[in-house]
């Protein structure tokens, strides 16, 4: 099955199901120690579900290449889209776009591809999002997650203050949500308005939580683990990027006739895609069981 833009697939499964159920998106950059493994941990926990994954690359290593080679053998359908240079717009947020529009599934999970979002989660995230969530966010800071995968305290600290900022800035729109800065997330593509996206820089999540108040939201604890392979992306020029974009978003919001608060979905305790997950624990409200965080009480 191959699409516009689509390098490599690994059709199998789609045609004999139709439309997956989950489109995986994994943006990827310089990621060629990582992909293998974790599209081998990606075919272990899709086998159950119809499930398909995108890699939307802006490698300038063997990341597409390798990638390729492994959807060219997997039982799971995996296709690759590389941006050329010059075609990179929007960063890791435009990367995710491309995905957002190329998928075939009504419901897509974002996650990065260094393990440090553990795929294991996947299946509680679609099972959640059956509930009647717009977005299933994998979040840090619930009880039941960590950020233990951040490393030292300066990044602890970086990634704390980043979120308080965020908080008090679209107070309304993120009202309590714990993690709006993760990058792990499901969204259901109909509650989209894919052509008027303009997304900029690593933080997608928290530019489509500000663009759509009305969606409702269920977060899940996960913890963030250590990055696999390589080193992180994130440095003093996203840094910039993010306090811009978070400025334009503060803008638009307040031209906004109405700014309404958020909509919290209740998710049932462990649920998966197909049945319960011994041991999983749920949240959609962060209240209701207490944030690890005060400041993600703000």
């Amino acid at each position: 099955m191959k699409r516009p833009g689509t390098d490599a697939t690994s059709p199998t499964r789609l045609q004999a199901g139709g439309e997956p159920a989950l489109s995986v998106i994994v943006p990827t950059r310089n990621e060629a120690s990582n992909i293998e493994p974790l599209l081998a941990r990606l075919e272990d926990v899709l086998a159950s579900i119809d499930a398909e994954v995108l890699v939307v690359d802006d490698s300038d290593d063997a990341t597409p290449e390798i990638a390729r080679q492994i959807a060219t053998r997997s039982a799971l359908p995996i296709r690759v889209h590389a941006r050329l240079p010059g075609q990179r717009s929007g960063g890791l947020g435009g990367a995710v776009l491309v995905g957002f529009n190329e998928a075939l599934a009504p419901v897509c999970v974002v996650m990065d591809a260094d393990l440090q979002h553990p795929p294991e989660l996947l299946g509680t995230l679609l099972g959640v999002s059956r509930t009647g969530a717009d977005f299933v966010i994998a979040s840090r800071y619930v009880d039941g997650g960590g950020d233990e995968g951040l490393g030292g305290w300066y990044r602890h600290a970086v990634s704390m203050l980043a979120t308080w900022v965020a908080k008090r800035v679209l107070r309304p729109e993120l009202a309590g949500i714990s993690d709006p800065m993760s990058g792990f997330f499901l969204v259901r593509r109909s509650c989209l308005d894919l052509p008027s996206l303009h997304p900029q820089g690593f933080k997608l999540l928290l530019e489509l939580l500000a663009r759509y108040p009305r969606a409702t939201v269920a977060e899940v604890p996960y913890s963030f683990e250590a990055r696999h392979s390589g080193a992180s992306k994130a440095g003093l020029k996203e840094g910039f990027t993010y306090l811009s974009r978070l400025a334009e978003l503060r803008a638009q919001a307040r031209r906004a006739p109405q700014r309404p608060r958020r909509q919290l979905v209740p998710a049932a305790c462990g649920a998966s895609a197909d049945r319960p997950s011994a041991g999983a624990e749920v949240t959609a409200n962060p209240s209701a069981l207490g944030e690890k965080d005060t400041y993600s009480r703000l």
